[in-house]
C-alpha cells in the first residue's frame, strides 16, 4: 500500500511537471563551463566601424552579455580579452558557467542569448529575447547556434564627419519616421530546429513598453576627422529625405537637410563622408503672414487629425476667425515633411455661381513654433462667411505639394443620427461628405444642387466638386462640374501612383488604357483593398473629417442590402430627383443627381455612394481589384434600377455618407 502511495505521488508530480506555458523553463542543471565562438551573421555587420570599408572587427574591452538559465534571468556580463580574439578581429571565443535556457517547446533549438553591448542591459526577465535600454548604439543580439553565437546586426547606421563648433547633433526624418525607441527596444533571435528566426522590434514579457522616437540626439566631435554615426533600429528608411541640426550649448547652429528618399535597412552602413560643405546657418522659423495672428487661434484638430476638417458656416462668430491643424498625413499622427509654402489650390460655391477667390477661405499659411515642433496649417476666414469648399494644401522648397486638406464650410450644422441604414449605434451624417445643406424630400421642387456634395475616386483622399446643375433630358445628361477659383480639374486617360495621387490632388486620372480600350479603370496603380479602411480601421486616405470615415458594407442594412427597394422607408422621387431609406424618422434623404465618370458628369436621376470595400475581381484583361463596392441607383428609361455588387470602376467619382467612427 505504502508502495502503491509512492507512484502515485510520483504521478502526480509528473503531471504537475508537464503543465507548462510557453516559457516554464526545465529544472535546474548542474552549472558547467560552456565555451562558444562568437561570430557575425553578415559580412558587414558594424562593430567598430572603418569608414573605409565598415568592415566589423572584435575588440579588446567590447562587453557581451549572455543570458539563459533556470528562470531566462540569469546572465553573465563577458569582458573580451586579447587572447580572446582571433588575429582577424572577425570571432571571439567565450566562456560562462550560467544554466541553458531549456523551454518544454522542443521546437526551439536555442539554449542561450547573447547580446552587445552588454552595457545597455537592462535587468528583469529576458527570456529567450534580447533588450537595450537605449538604442543610438551598434546593437548586436544573438543565439547559440551548434556551440556558436551568430550575431546579427539590428540597427541600420549613418556615418559622417563635421567641422565646426558644435556638441550636439539632432537626427530625425522629414516624414517623422521612427528612429529609435526612449524606452526599450526588444528583439527576438532564435534557433528554430529548421533556421534561423530574427524577429526585429519584438516587444513582450516584461519589456512591453516602447515609446517610439521621432529623432535622436547625440553627442558630436567635430573635429572634421572622427567618424560619428547615427544608429536606427528601425531602418525603413526616409522617404522624405532626414535632417541634421548641429548645437551648441542646446542651441541650434547649422542645419543638413536632404529631400531625396534614403533607403537604409538592417546591417547596411550609409558613410556620407564629411558634410561640413553642406551645412546651412539656422534661421528660426515663424509665421509668414502677419495678417493671421497665430495667437488664440482655435485648433481644429483636438480630436483628432484628418484629411478634412469643418468650420461651421451657419455660426456668424467664424467670421475673420483663425483656425490650425497639424500639417499630418491625413488620418495619422505623421508629418508631411519640410513645409516651405502653404496655398488654397481651389474654392467652390457648390453650384454654378461665379466663385471670389478668398471668399470661402481668406488666407494660408504655416508656422513652426521652434524647430523641434510640428507644422502646422494656419487659416483665417472671411469677413463675410461664404458657405462652400476649399482645399488647401502644403508646398516643399521645389513646390510640390506635400498633403493637401479639405475645409469644408456647410451652410447648416452637420448632424447625425441612426436612421437604421448602418451598423447599430453608428450615426451616419444628416449628407454627403462636401454638402452645404441637407437634401430634402420635396414633391414640389427639385433637390438643391449645394445638398449633392464633392465626388471622390475610391480610395483617394481628396474631393472633386460636384455638378453645378441638374440636367433633365435624357438625351442630354452629361453636366458640368461646379465653378471652382483657383486650380481647376484636369483629367487624363492614365493611372496614378498613391505618391504622385497625393502630388496631384486635382487630377482625375481615369485609369489604364490601350489605345481607346479601357484596361483597367483603376485610377491607381498600386492596387490594393484597404485605402479606405475595409479591415475596419479608419485609414490615412479616408477622407471624412474627424470622428467620421467611410462606412464599411454592411449588407444587413437598408442602404447596402441587396434590394433597396425592399427596405423600411424607401421611396423616390424621379421628377424631384431624390430617395430615402430608412427606419428613422425622419428616414435618410440622398439626392440622385450624379455622378463622374470619365471625367464627366452624369445626371439625368442616378447616384453613386461608395463604401470602403473592394472585391478581388479579375476582368477580361487580367487585371485584379479595379472594382470597388457601391449603392447605385438610376433611371433607364421609365425603369429604376440598382445595384449593390464589385461593378463599380474605382475611378468613378461618386458621393460618400460618412458614419461615426
Amino acid at each position: 500500500m505504502k508502495k502503491m502511495y509512492i507512484l502515485a505521488l510520483a504521478a502526480l508530480a509528473m503531471a504537475f511537471s508537464c503543465q507548462k506555458t510557453e516559457n516554464s523553463p526545465e529544472p535546474a542543471s548542474e552549472p558547467v563551463v560552456r565555451t562558444f565562438t562568437c561570430t557575425f551573421a553578415q559580412p558587414d555587420t558594424k562593430l567598430a566601424i572603418d569608414d573605409a570599408n565598415g568592415k566589423t572587427t572584435w575588440e579588446e574591452g567590447d562587453k557581451i552579455m549572455i543570458h539563459g538559465g533556470t528562470n531566462g534571468a540569469d546572465r553573465q556580463l563577458v569582458t573580451l580579452g586579447a587572447g580572446d580574439i582571433s588575429a582577424d578581429g572577425k570571432s571571439a571565443t567565450i566562456s560562462v558557467t550560467i544554466d541553458p535556457y531549456d523551454r518544454s517547446d522542443a521546437s526551439v533549438k536555442s539554449k542561450y542569448y547573447a547580446q552587445y553591448p552588454g552595457s545597455l542591459v537592462p535587468a528583469g526577465n529576458m527570456y529567450y529575447e534580447c533588450c537595450f535600454n537605449a538604442t543610438n548604439d551598434k546593437l548586436m543580439a544573438a543565439c547559440d547556434v551548434d556551440g556558436a553565437f551568430v550575431f546579427y546586426n539590428l540597427c541600420g547606421i549613418i556615418s559622417y564627419k563635421v567641422s565646426g563648433d558644435f556638441d550636439q547633433v539632432v537626427f530625425s526624418g522629414n516624414n517623422d519616421e521612427t528612429v529609435g525607441y526612449s524606452d526599450y527596444y526588444q528583439v527576438r533571435v532564435r534557433n528554430n530546429n529548421s533556421g534561423m528566426e530574427v524577429n526585429y522590434h519584438k516587444p513582450g514579457n516584461g519589456f512591453s513598453t516602447n515609446t517610439a522616437a521621432k529623432s535622436i540626439t547625440a553627442a558630436v566631435v567635430a573635429d572634421g576627422t572622427t567618424v560619428n554615426t547615427i544608429c536606427i533600429p528601425n531602418p525603413a528608411g526616409f522617404t522624405g529625405g532626414f535632417t541634421m541640426k548641429f548645437l551648441k550649448g542646446g542651441a541650434i547652429v547649422k542645419t543638413l537637410s536632404t529631400t531625396s528618399p534614403v533607403s537604409l535597412t538592417h546591417g547596411q552602413y550609409r558613410p556620407m563622408g564629411n558634410v561640413t560643405a553642406y551645412l546651412k546657418d539656422y534661421v528660426a522659423p515663424s509665421t509668414h503672414d502677419s495678417s493671421i495672428p497665430v495667437a488664440g487661434a482655435t485648433a481644429l484638430d483636438g480630436s483628432g487629425n484628418a484629411n478634412c476638417y469643418i468650420v461651421d458656416g451657419s455660426v456668424a462668430a467664424n467670421a475673420e476667425k483663425v483656425f490650425t491643424f497639424k500639417a499630418y498625413k491625413g488620418n495619422s499622427s505623421v508629418g508631411v515633411g519640410t513645409v516651405a509654402s502653404a496655398v488654397i489650390l481651389w474654392e467652390t460655391y457648390n453650384n454654378a455661381e461665379t466663385v471670389t477667390a478668398n471668399s470661402v477661405i481668406a488666407a494660408v499659411d504655416f508656422e513652426k513654433k521652434s524647430e523641434n515642433d510640428f507644422y502646422t496649417m494656419v487659416f483665417k476666414m472671411p469677413a463675410t462667411l461664404h458657405a462652400g469648399n476649399a482645399v488647401l494644401a502644403a508646398k516643399d522648397e521645389g513646390g510640390n505639394i506635400l498633403w493637401s486638406w479639405h475645409i469644408w464650410v456647410p451652410q447648416t450644422t452637420v448632424t447625425a443620427a441612426d436612421y437604421g441604414i448602418h451598423t447599430s449605434g453608428k450615426n451616419v451624417m444628416d449628407r454627403n461628405l462636401g454638402a452645404l445643406v441637407v437634401a430634402e424630400a420635396s414633391t414640389s421642387s427639385d433637390i438643391d444642387i449645394t445638398s449633392v456634395g464633392l465626388y471622390y475616386q475610391w480610395g483617394r483622399k481628396d474631393p472633386f466638386p460636384g455638378p453645378r446643375e441638374i440636367k433633365k433630358d435624357p438625351s442630354d445628361l452629361y453636366a458640368s462640374p461646379a465653378k471652382v477659383a483657383g486650380t481647376a480639374m484636369t483629367k487624363d486617360k492614365v493611372q496614378l501612383t498613391v505618391e504622385s495621387s497625393i502630388k496631384s490632388p486635382t487630377f482625375f486620372a481615369r485609369g489604364y488604357y490601350d489605345g481607346d480600350t479601357q484596361k483597367n479603370p483603376d485610377w491607381c496603380s498600386e492596387a490594393g483593398p484597404n485605402y479606405w479602411g475595409d479591415d475596419g480601421v479608419k485609414s490615412i486616405y479616408d477622407p471624412c473629417p474627424v470622428g467620421y470615415r467611410v462606412p464599411l458594407r454592411d449588407k444587413t442594412k437598408a442602404l447596402w442590402a441587396d434590394d433597396i427597394t425592399a427596405q423600411t422607408g424607401w421611396e423616390y422621387n424621379a421628377d424631384h430627383y431624390w430617395f430615402k431609406v430608412g427606419s428613422g424618422s425622419p428616414a435618410a434623404v440622398f439626392p440622385a443627381v450624379g455622378y463622374m465618370d470619365g471625367g464627366s458628369i452624369k445626371t439625368v436621376f442616378r447616384t453613386t455612394i461608395w463604401n470602403a470595400h473592394s472585391n478581388d475581381y479579375t476582368n477580361e484583361y487580367g487585371f485584379n481589384h479595379y472594382a470597388a463596392y457601391s449603392r447605385r441607383i438610376y433611371l433607364d428609361g421609365s425603369t429604376l434600377k440598382h445595384k449593390n455588387n464589385g461593378d463599380v470602376s474605382k475611378s468613378i467619382g461618386c458621393s460618400v455618407r460618412c458614419v461615426a467612427e
